[in-house]
């Protein structure tokens, strides 16, 4: 991927919609903003932060929806083994260009854990929110190889 696709990914990711339903309410999260009721939703659960994780379409790359649906599945199963609280959400971007992914909202585990669950499944980064904070993508180490070998040379 060029320079300029690689700009544009990073676009896509902070203009989705990070949707999920708890409690009776529906929250948005966005990279780079708060939502202080999804923030004091958190808090009330005990998590210190939280951190959107999908399996489908690994690497940015479309995939059949029986691929994303068994993907699905393996990631909650891997989230259900680590004993992780999660619930559902849609991440779904702003000009409807990409169609609406689905993954899990994992709560308590640290970004590290997170990141690596997220590489299990081919993702590039996660979404990180917390109590007090902005919302921040976190890559993983598959989003520097998306620009290839040429991406850490000086």
């Amino acid at each position: 991927m060029d320079l300029a696709g690689f700009i544009r990914l990073l676009e896509a990711y902070r203009d989705t919609r990070y949707l999920f339903a708890a409690d009776g309410a529906e929250h948005e999260v966005r990279i780079d903003r708060r939502n202080p009721e999804a923030e004091a939703w958190l808090a009330g659960r005990g998590a210190a932060g939280a951190g959107f994780v999908s399996a489908d379409n690994p690497r940015s790359r479309l995939a059949p929806a029986a691929e994303n649906d068994a993907a699905r599945q393996r990631l909650a199963e891997a989230v259900r083994r680590v004993g992780a609280d999660a619930v559902p959400h849609t991440g779904a971007g702003l000009d409807g260009a990409w169609p609406p992914e689905q993954g899990l909202l994992v709560l308590g585990l640290p970004v590290p854990k997170l990141t690596a669950l997220a590489e299990e499944f081919g993702q590039n980064a996660i979404v990180w929110f917390a109590p007090g904070e902005v919302a921040r993508l976190v890559p993983t180490r598959l989003l520097v190889e998306v620009l290839g070998p040429e991406a850490g040379a000086d």
